[in-house]
């Protein structure tokens, strides 16, 4: 057998201790006072040691909790909108040197995107760009529309986040006057481009950064007018930008 006693055995010592020292009603009344004594320190001491651990567990969580918000220094996730300016250029084995005329130009554009999580994004966007610098042009300017996916490296505790994306853009050139056969023109062009691009981001917090990209499409006019006369020729058309440009997370 084991030294310790049973749990009976101490009550009942007790009980024969007062009782060989008072009467037995005086001895059951003072041993019910001891017990239910003992009872009520045991479920004080028992509360202060729960109300200690609530405390240490709440502050543990909050702790963690700023801690945790303190790291996170990117989100791409949700909806986001950006805005840029930059410079770019096209060129087109189809024409002498119309594209070497005025070898750069200016402009900028919209962007909504839609991170589906840390990793992958949806986007839409519409550039313009004007190469009207140089000579005298009523209008000589390109545009594009397009959309596409966008995947984002690294994580939420990086501020650098690079990227690639790819998609499809629809491309719009628009020169007035152009001279052909003697005559001064407008040159009209419409057509769909596969677009491939790479770019960063620099999170200022999590839902505001400054961003950096470059972006090349390649493709075919599929539609070709001169002073709004449609003609057979389909010209291929390539461009290439660079931007700058700061995003919003709304996440």
């Amino acid at each position: 057998m084991g030294s310790g006693c049973p749990s009976n055995f101490l009550n009942t010592a007790i009980n024969q201790a007062i009782k060989s020292y008072f009467n037995e009603d005086a001895a059951s009344t003072i041993f019910a006072c001891l017990v239910a004594r003992l009872h009520s320190n045991f479920k004080q001491h028992l509360l202060m040691i729960r109300k200690k651990l609530l405390v240490m567990v709440m502050g543990f969580l909050g702790y963690a909790a700023s801690v945790k918000a303190q790291d996170i220094q990117s989100n791409t996730e949700g909806f986001n909108i950006g805005v840029h300016a930059g410079v770019g250029n096209w060129s087109s084995s189809y024409f002498l040197n119309l594209d070497e005329l005025e070898p750069m130009g200016v402009g900028g554009g919209v962007r909504l995107g839609y991170g589906l999580n840390q990793r992958f994004e949806v986007f839409a966007q519409y550039n313009a760009k004007t190469f009207a610098i140089k000579n005298d042009w009523d209008t000589y300017r390109i545009s594009s529309l397009g959309a596409g996916i966008r995947v984002h490296f690294g994580g939420t505790l990086q501020q650098l986040r690079p990227y690639v994306e790819g998609g499809v853009a629809g491309v719009n050139l628009l020169i007035n006057p152009v001279l052909f056969n003697g005559d001064l023109v407008e040159y009209r062009l419409k057509g769909s481009s596969l677009a491939l691009g790479t770019g960063i981001n620099y999170f200022l917090s999590p839902n505001l950064a400054l961003h950096a990209n470059a972006t090349g499409t390649f493709g075919k006019f599929n539609s070709f007018q001169i002073d709004s006369r449609g003609i057979q020729d389909r010209p291929d058309v390539r461009t290439l930008q660079f931007s700058l440009g700061i995003n919003f997370f709304f996440n």
